[in-house]
């Protein structure tokens, strides 16, 4: 990309973000030509966007890579302003803020301390595993403001169509955890009826193996200059598929044992 199309895809992006609408046209002058260009394009929109409250983390198996055309694991961030904790109470979204959105169960981890990146050593499962604070029940609330078919490259400078993240209860005695056998089931409630949204388990992520996500994010950040710190989540996948939204109404995610991540959507 030329300076003149990086700076109007830049520009095009964090607007279609704000004002939660699709992009008619995507000229193929604005696609990233390879990785680091894609992130030096996320990085662009993220400063006109806010804060960096995390990452979401894609492309964890050799099939998914190729798949998309990348050689490692990749990450989109979550925006401050777009991260909901629903520790206290259940917040409140609008579908409105939103193009098509879907909903995604997930595991995320809550970081206590900075991991650098650190391409010369790459970090153990021990190493990550020490700088982790908590384990996050949550859903992602994924969204995409680019025309379909652009690839992985041009869906990295769109935070990887992330659209918004509900952080649940923290769990800090998570270690011996059987994802695998984990039962998450997400149901909405709405006009005095229930239904079930989506279904799944930890199985889904890298066998049973979440946690693993984020040692590969740790070794392969998305910002070399910034890797991961302190307080940032990393939510590691979708456990139950990614359902559209299917309307208005209370929603919440059973995680079995764990507790559940409860919020609403108004229209």
């Amino acid at each position: 990309m030329n300076d003149t199309d990086f700076e109007r895809a830049r520009a095009e992006l964090a607007s279609a973000r704000r004002d939660a609408r699709v992009i008619a046209a995507w000229p193929a002058s604005r696609l990233p030509r390879d990785l680091a260009e894609a992130y030096r394009l996320q990085a662009a929109v993220t400063r006109d966007l806010g804060a960096i409250g995390g990452w979401k983390v894609a492309a964890v198996t050799a099939a998914q890579r190729e798949s998309l055309g990348v050689p490692t694991a990749i990450a989109g961030p979550l925006l401050r302003p777009w991260m909901h904790d629903a520790r206290a109470a259940a917040p409140t979204l609008s579908a409105a803020g939103f193009v098509a959105p879907k909903l995604e169960c997930e595991f995320a981890f809550e970081l206590a301390r900075d991991l650098p990146a650190r391409p010369a050593r790459p970090y153990s499962r021990d190493e990550v595993r020490a700088a982790i604070a908590a384990l996050r029940i949550a859903v992602e609330i994924v969204d995409s403001r680019l025309p379909r078919g652009l690839g992985a490259l041009a869906e990295l400078g769109d935070a990887f169509n992330n659209g918004g993240f509900v952080a649940g209860p923290a769990i800090t005695d998570w270690h011996e955890l059987d994802f695998a056998g984990i039962e998450i089931v997400l149901t909405r409630s709405h006009g005095g009826a229930s239904e079930e949204v989506a279904r799944g388990s930890g199985k889904s992520i890298l066998d049973g193996d979440p946690f693993g996500t984020v040692v590969l994010l740790a070794n392969a950040p998305a910002d070399a200059s910034r890797g991961l710190v302190a307080g940032d989540i990393v939510t590691t996948g979708s456990c139950t598929g990614a359902p559209f939204l299917p309307g208005p109404g209370a929603y919440r995610a059973e995680f079995a044992k764990l507790g559940n991540v409860e919020f609403r959507f108004t229209a």
